[in-house]
């Protein structure tokens, strides 16, 4: 055989292997013009019967092959589990990047997977979950004549044939023999949320949870265990099916209630006003803390009521302020609230058929405290040593932030460092320095961790974002840290 026949056989053998594992030749040729997008996978939720559900966002060509890859403690691979199914799949438009760097719009899917509590028989502590997808399907190795082909395509040029989501955690702490101290009930027009506090539980922290088709959360509400009934309308929930259920932090563990589905019907008389994204006009808080109100109402929509509704963190309606649909913006204040964090929105009133629309809400907080004060997923904390203001860095109380959080945080005196463990996370920083430790990956803080008083750990609030994936933020205008999970 000639030296070019040998060149022919291998060009026919990788041609070969290219068809076998299923890549188009486009793709062999490196004529991507973008590199693929990572899977999302969100919201992964252990119910009461031991079932896995989660959200997850897939480009269309990975859909076939996907797996579950779970992992113990220190990162190492456990098993897998095939995802067969997405339920409820719709097609979505994402914003991405090409190889230029230049945006364009990508087609995805989303949906909701589901995992049988008999496939997770062998997982029964807390863990690490990512999901991992593939645009092709293993083949075994194949020799042919004196070649050995393994073909390569350059990731930089076609992207990668495997991609992987970003972990996600995954709770065990309800064994299926016990039972939660309470339930939720859905009736007209409230949620009845029962609870049972012994001495067991009376340090716990209670949250109303509420999912939408896909497995997000869509509204957190710390529920007030002495009057623990909510109005569903001062939810501000467009129409749609639901899931409800509680949550209890308790010693730094998460447990759940029984999930209820709650469906919120659509208005039986036509209404013009649509509820949420689509509705005529915003509610936004302008630095100086007064409240912003934009209208885009034409004049045949004016005949209906307008109101600016304020609720409270147990989703009690506070105040309800009357607006002009004339006037397009208007600026609210003085609403003379107490110190707490509030929900805010638009909402429009038929007169005639009581019908109504309400607009997406703003979260707004309010301080006369003269402190400085930190709101954790709507809810305000009482710490026995409030945060406090050094160079222009707010440092915050490191143990009382990160076991609302569900995380582990041991002192150790003599070498004057912290150490906080949430799940498969381990953060460690040394008190005076500038640099501290996730997962061994150093974190580099504005100001160094302090002593404050000899007595509490004070970290900067970027420090919890970077630690603990929360996302913060400041107001200026209240003098608070707002952080959400």
């Amino acid at each position: 055989m000639n030296r070019l026949q040998k060149w022919i056989s291998l060009a026919s053998i990788i041609l070969l292997f290219v068809s076998t594992l299923g890549i188009s030749s486009a793709k062999a040729s490196c004529y991507a013009t973008r590199n693929p997008l990572a899977p999302v996978l969100k919201e992964v939720i252990i119910d009461a019967d031991g079932d896995l559900s989660a959200y997850v966002r897939v480009e269309p060509e990975y859909l076939d092959h996907m797996e579950l890859v779970f992992m113990d403690k220190r990162g190492r691979e456990q098993w897998r589990i095939p995802v067969n199914t997405v339920a409820k799949q719709r097609t979505e438009t994402v914003t991405a990047s090409d190889l230029q760097g230049q945006e364009i719009q990508v087609k995805v899917k989303t949906g909701e997977i589901r995992i049988s509590h008999k496939e997770l028989d062998e997982l029964s502590v807390d863990a690490k979950v990512y999901l991992e997808v593939r645009n092709y399907q293993p083949k075994e190795k194949k020799t042919t004549g004196e070649y050995f082909i393994d073909p390569i395509v350059s990731e930089e040029a076609c992207g990668k044939f495997t991609l992987q989501s970003e972990e996600e955690s995954i709770y065990f702490t309800k064994s299926k023999e016990s039972a939660f101290p309470g339930y939720v009930k859905i009736s007209e027009g409230s949620i009845q949320i029962v609870i049972n506090l012994t001495t067991e539980y009376e340090k716990a922290k209670f949250t109303l949870v509420v999912l939408n088709e896909n497995g997000q959360v869509v509204k957190r509400i710390p529920v007030q265990t002495k009057n623990p009934t909510l109005s569903s309308k001062s939810l501000s929930l467009p129409a749609g099916t639901y899931t409800v259920q509680l949550e209890m932090a308790n010693g730094g563990s998460k447990t759940y209630s029984e999930s209820v589905k709650w469906v919120i019907s659509a208005p039986k008389v036509e209404f013009s006003i649509p509820s949420g994204a689509q509705f005529p006009g915003n509610v936004s808080i302008n630095s100086n803390g007064t409240i912003k109100v934009t209208l885009k109402v034409s004049s045949s929509y004016q005949v209906y009521k307008y109101y600016l509704v304020v609720v409270d963190a147990w989703g009690n309606e506070v105040r309800r302020v009357s607006i002009d649909p004339s006037n397009v913006n208007q600026i609210i204040s003085n609403l003379n609230l107490t110190t707490g964090g509030y929900t805010l929105y638009i909402e429009v009133i038929d007169p005639a058929s009581q019908e109504y629309a309400q607009s997406l809400s703003a979260f707004y907080t309010v301080n006369t405290s003269g402190q400085i004060i930190v709101f954790i997923d709507g809810e305000l904390q009482n710490y026995s040593k409030p945060p406090v203001k050094i160079n222009s860095r707010v440092l915050v109380p490191m143990r009382a932030v990160f076991e609302a959080f569900g995380a582990k945080v041991d002192w150790d005196e003599a070498t004057q460092s912290v150490t906080a463990t949430r799940g498969n996370d381990v953060i460690k920083l040394t008190i005076g320095s500038k640099t501290a430790y996730k997962n061994g990956q150093p974190i580099t803080m504005d100001v160094p961790a302090i002593l404050y008083n000899n007595e509490t750990t004070m970290v900067p609030i970027r420090f919890v974002s970077e630690a603990l994936g929360a996302k913060v933020s400041w107001d200026g205008y209240s003098n608070s840290v707002v952080i959400s999970n």
